[in-house]
């Protein structure tokens, strides 16, 4: 089954001293896991990105940040309409350069939607997971229908919910420039672990797109859902 690669260590090269670091944190392999290991799941704008210096995480160095971030939709946990959280990037010693190999790392643009996953801290909301890109930029805006604090649904239906802003968001991308899979298949992996064979219309979607190489990922995907003869077991819309 095709799955995000677990990833137990990820490997910084400081140049021109080349002194290794690994980073200490384990990508999630499953878009679920993303879920569990968050105290709040939202979706909304970041209106406002200012940095906070540096902090050791985890006793590596970081380059901390601070995001001002209106929510409009609740999946997980409990807040206000308006948050502050804090993210993290890489930093390299002055005068070095870096090479970094693994998994996406956190980059939130100012006035764009996102799904985020932050925890508490004492200091206040937090990534769930220091550096990695665990968040997914979505569409503009919820649809009219959207529903705006699941907190108290059931699992299932947040799941449903979720894939269904995630789909949205990979439908509005614009196709890739030929020889390209586009932004579109890196949304596939994640809405199958949230409600897998339920996913094949979406799939299917991308069957006409007139880039192969989407086409073909879209087909990998309907692959996973024939071989291993699985059906969708619709949730009811809360």
């Amino acid at each position: 089954m095709m799955r995000n690669i677990l990833l137990s260590s990820v490997v910084l090269f400081f140049a021109p001293v080349m002194r290794a670091q690994r980073l200490p944190w384990v990508f999630p392999g499953d878009f679920r896991e993303r879920i569990r290991l968050s105290d709040l799941v939202v979706s909304g704008i970041v209106e406002e990105n200012s940095e906070a210096g540096t902090e050791f995480v985890d006793r590596i160095e970081l380059i901390a940040n601070s995001a001002h971030f209106r929510v409009d939709r609740i999946f997980q946990g409990h807040c206000s309409s308006e948050l502050q959280f804090k993210w993290f990037r890489l930093w390299s010693p002055v005068g070095k350069g870096m090479v970094y190999s693994g998994p996406p790392v956190a980059n939130f643009g100012t006035h764009e939607r996102y799904l985020i996953f932050l925890k508490k801290s004492d200091k206040g909301w937090v990534v769930a997971m220091p550096v990695y890109a665990l968040h997914a930029k979505l569409a503009p805006a919820p649809t009219s229908n959207a529903i705006q604090d699941l907190s108290s649904a059931p699992l299932q239906a947040r799941y449903q919910a979720l894939a269904e802003e995630l789909e949205t968001a990979a439908l509005k991308v614009q196709n890739p420039p030929p020889g390209m899979t586009g932004e579109a298949a890196t949304y596939f992996s994640a809405v199958f672990d949230l409600i897998g064979a339920c996913a094949e219309p979406f799939y299917r979607h991308f069957e006409s797109s007139p880039s192969r190489e989407l086409r073909d990922a879209a087909t990998e995907w309907l692959g996973v859902i024939n071989r291993h003869h699985a059906t969708c077991v619709q949730t009811p819309r809360q």
